[in-house]
C-alpha cells in the first residue's frame, strides 16, 4: 500500500487525531470498506492526571503510572498487576476536577464514536480479546459487520481483511528516540505488519502515519517497503557503535528490597568478575524500570565482539557470583539481552 505522513509540526490534533487522519475515515466509510486504527497503548489514558498539583496516578509498588481503565472503573498498573478504584478527588489536593492525561485505545474508540457516529467500531486490546474472540472478530470482519477496528499491536496480526484499505497509525514517535537501541527496528517491523493489514486482494490500499518527524530515515526507507536496506543502515550504525549484532553482550539483573543491596550486589560482583582483555564490564546502573512490584532493580553489562570470549568469562564468573554473601539480592544472567 502506499505510505503518507501526516506532518504534526504543521497540522494540528484534536483528540489525538489530525483532520486529513479524520477525513480519510470518513472517506473509506462513504465509500463502504473498512480502516483500522492503530494506536500501541491500552487503556483509556496512560494516566489520571490533577489539573491543580500535577499529581499523576502513580503505582505505589512500581515506577510506573497507574492506567486510566474507564469502562472498568479502574486504576490498573500494566507492570506488576495493581489495581485501585478512580479516586473521587485528588489524593494530593482533595480536587475533584481530574483528567485523563494522554490517550489510549479506549478514549479513543470513545473519540471515534463521537466524530464517526454513523461508524460501526470494534476495539482489539488485551482488555477486549478472549480465546473465542478472534473468531467471532474474523467472521464479523468479513461479514462487513465492522467498520473501523481500533486497537493496539494484536492488530498487527497477518489476518486478510480484503476490504480493509486503510491504515491509520497513531503516536509511534516516541520509539524513535528512545535509549533502547533496538527500538526503531522494533517499530520498522511493527508498522510494515501494520501497514499490510491494508489493500489486500483487488483493492489498493492507503497508509497515513501521523508524526512529528517526518524526515526520520525510518519512514523513508518504510515508504519504500525497503526493510533490507533499513537493515544495512541499522547494522553499519551498530557496528560503528560497537553494539549487537556487532558485539555480544551480557547483563547480569539484580532484584533487592532496597536499592542500594542491587547496586552493593553488582559492585561486588563486578570486583569479582574475571580479567579478559576482550571482555568489557561496565558499571552498575539502576534499570529503566527501577521498581516493579516493590523490588528495586538493577544491572551490570558485559560486552565482548568475541561471543567464546564471553561464554568463558560467564563460566569463570557465574561460580563467584553463587558465593555471594551475604544473599542480599536475587540475581540472574541474561545472555543476549533484549531489554534493559
Amino acid at each position: 500500500p502506499d505510505i503518507e505522513l501526516v506532518d504534526l509540526k504543521h497540522i494540528p490534533l484534536d483528540n489525538g487525531l489530525t483532520r486529513p487522519a479524520l477525513q480519510a475515515l470518513a472517506d473509506t466509510l462513504a465509500r463502504g470498506e473498512q480502516s483500522l486504527v492503530f494506536l500501541n497503548r491500552r487503556g483509556y489514558a496512560p494516566a489520571l492526571y490533577c489539573p491543580s498539583c500535577a499529581w499523576v496516578s502513580p503505582c505505589p509498588r512500581c515506577s510506573a503510572r497507574l492506567v486510566l481503565h474507564r469502562t472498568a472503573h479502574r486504576l490498573k498498573c500494566h507492570h506488576c498487576g495493581f489495581e485501585a478504584r478512580i479516586p473521587a478527588e485528588c489524593p494530593g489536593c482533595g480536587n475533584p476536577d481530574l483528567k485523563p492525561l494522554g490517550q489510549g485505545t479506549q478514549r479513543l474508540e470513545e473519540t471515534l464514536a463521537a466524530l464517526l457516529p454513523a461508524a460501526r467500531l470494534r476495539r482489539i486490546d488485551r482488555d477486549t480479546m478472549r480465546p473465542r474472540a478472534w473468531a467471532e472478530l474474523g467472521e464479523a470482519v468479513h461479514g462487513g459487520a465492522v467498520d473501523i477496528l481500533v486497537g493496539t499491536q494484536m492488530l498487527a496480526k497477518g489476518h486478510d481483511f480484503p476490504n480493509m484499505t486503510l491504515a491509520l497509525i497513531l503516536d509511534t514517535d516516541g520509539a524513535l528516540y528512545s535509549p533502547d537501541f533496538r527500538a526503531t527496528e522494533r517499530l520498522f517491523a511493527q508498522l510494515m505488519q501494520v501497514a499490510g493489514r491494508a489493500g489486500r486482494a483487488d483493492k489498493p490500499g492507503r497508509v497515513l502515519i501521523q508524526t512529528a518527524f517526518p524526515d526520520h530515515p525510518l519512514f523513508r526507507y518504510l515508504q519504500r517497503h525497503d526493510y533490507a536496506g533499513y537493515a544495512r543502515t541499522l547494522l553499519a550504525e551498530r557496528k560503528q557503535l560497537e553494539l549487537p549484532p556487532a558485539t555480544r553482550q551480557v547483563l547480569l539483573r539484580a532484584e533487592a528490597t532496597t536499592m542500594d543491596a542491587a547496586l552493593a550486589f553488582l559492585q561486588r560482583a563486578a570486583a569479582l568478575a574475571p580479567d579478559m582483555a576482550d571482555v568489557s564490564v561496565f558499571g552498575a546502573t539502576p534499570a529503566a524500570m527501577a521498581r516493579v512490584a516493590n523490588l528495586e532493580r538493577a544491572q551490570l553489562l558485559v560486552q565482548s565482539a568475541s561471543r567464546l570470549a564471553l561464554q568463558a568469562f560467564v563460566r569463570d564468573w557465574r561460580p563467584r557470583l553463587d558465593g555471594i554473601r551475604p544473599r542480599v539480592a536475587r540475581w540472574s544472567l541474561d545472555v543476549d539481552p533484549l531489554v534493559f
